[in-house]
């Protein structure tokens, strides 16, 4: 009887074994099945955002960027297979989720954090809908021409040595204008060729082009400047020929409501003294500053296309920039604003500086101004997020003028 029931007792647990590996080589292909399906969502999710673009050898001009308003766009993006694809969508969702994040924090914050206010920026309503596609061009009719400070705009001896030519005449457009960021992210890019390529670029503060020619090139007809630059021994700004031979635009941030007499006599940085030292040093020089109120305009403008509430400080140098290109460009190209694949921790590509603030922000309203750089883009996700870099439509483009 005994061996009769070891028999019976190992016969029921090799059913039972068999049964559980069976009912568990079900739920693996079941599971499988599921993966594979979402993947394949996912795909078509991909392609169904992304504008079909051809891509051509380098040296061709490519008919879905003209269409968007880029017809310099002549360099070569290899077309990616489907797991780059996934990875860069995958990319691209982490960051503007990290955007949208830092924005919600600032907006949790407005108005209970000690001393986030040191401007005395008035309460101003987030937006109540998202914006358009368009707001660039709506931008033309809503802020103020960009503006510089004047001769007459105060009796003072800073404004007497602003040069008597403006910053750029009237009749002063390009067709291409590129904006260089100093991001970190430019490094290893190979996309020197491609910016010097561009009829005026942009660039900032102390950023070098010697050495780095091969990722960020050689051109510069025009460099921004925050007062810090002017201001501290370490720049060298007077002396430098990095700030020699091309147009200057310098900007100080005012309080809010600050007249131009109180911010004169109380800059945040005392800038006045080296400025005049330059201009004396440097007489053919085309040196301008941007007049303070404007910077507080352009603020007003991000946060009635922000659905949240903005950080309470000036914008950065970057969305000054292209605010003032848009009235002159066919087209805005910025360099790595939003940032590519090649992230890193680092801030700056021309030193190893450890910052991650200096991609999502942490003094200028930075986040906000990149999403609303990517509601204006042009370019499909690779060239934004793989290539690096995205295209704005400047007020010159048929998008705006036939509006």
């Amino acid at each position: 009887m005994r061996s009769v029931a070891l028999t019976v007792w190992f016969f029921l647990n090799v059913v039972l074994l068999g049964m559980c590996g069976y009912i568990y080589l079900l739920w693996l292909q079941y599971w499988r099945h599921i993966s594979v399906k979402n993947q394949q969502t996912q795909e078509l999710t991909y392609t169904q955002q992304q504008p079909y673009v051809e891509y051509y050898d380098e040296g061709d001009f490519t008919t879905a960027h003209q269409k968007n308003g880029n017809p310099l766009m002549r360099i070569s993006e290899a077309l990616l297979d489907k797991s780059e694809r996934i990875r860069l969508f995958n990319f691209k969702n982490k960051i503007i989720a990290r955007l949208r994040q830092v924005i919600m924090k600032e907006s949790s914050n407005y108005g209970s954090v000690k001393n986030e206010n040191p401007y005395n920026v008035p309460y101003r309503p987030q937006a109540p809908n998202n914006v358009k596609s368009d707001w660039t061009c709506d931008m033309a009719s809503s802020v103020e021409k960009f503006r510089t400070l004047e001769k007459n705009d105060i009796d003072h001896m800073l404004t007497k040595n602003i040069p008597d030519v403006p910053l750029f005449d009237d009749n002063e457009v390009f067709g291409t204008c590129a904006i260089i960021s100093n991001a970190a992210t430019l490094r290893n890019s190979n996309l020197g060729y491609f910016i010097d390529q561009h009829d005026l670029v942009l660039r900032f503060n102390n950023a070098p082009t010697k050495g780095y020619e091969k990722d960020v090139g050689s051109k510069t007809t025009i460099r921004i400047l925050n007062s810090q630059v002017v201001t501290k021994p370490q720049f060298q700004f007077v002396s430098s020929p990095l700030y020699k031979r091309l147009k200057l635009l310098m900007w100080d941030p005012s309080n809010y409501t600050s007249s131009i007499n109180e911010w004169i006599t109380n800059p945040e940085h005392n800038f006045i003294d080296n400025y005049i030292s330059f201009r004396k040093s440097n007489p053919r020089s085309n040196f301008h500053i941007v007049h303070p109120q404007y910077l507080w305009r352009l603020w007003d403008y991000i946060q009635d296309h922000t659905t949240a509430h903005i950080r309470r400080n000036p914008p950065s140098s970057g969305f000054l920039g292209l605010a003032m290109l848009l009235p002159r460009c066919t087209v805005v190209n910025m360099f790595e604003f939003i940032p590519s694949e090649r992230m890193t921790h680092r801030c700056h590509y021309y030193h190893e500086k450890v910052d991650v603030t200096c991609t999502f922000g942490i003094w200028h309203p930075l986040a906000a101004e990149k999403l609303l750089m990517l509601t204006a883009n042009t370019m499909p996700d690779q060239t934004v997020f793989h290539t690096g870099f995205l295209s704005i439509p400047g007020y010159k483009s048929p998008i705006c003028t036939s509006l």
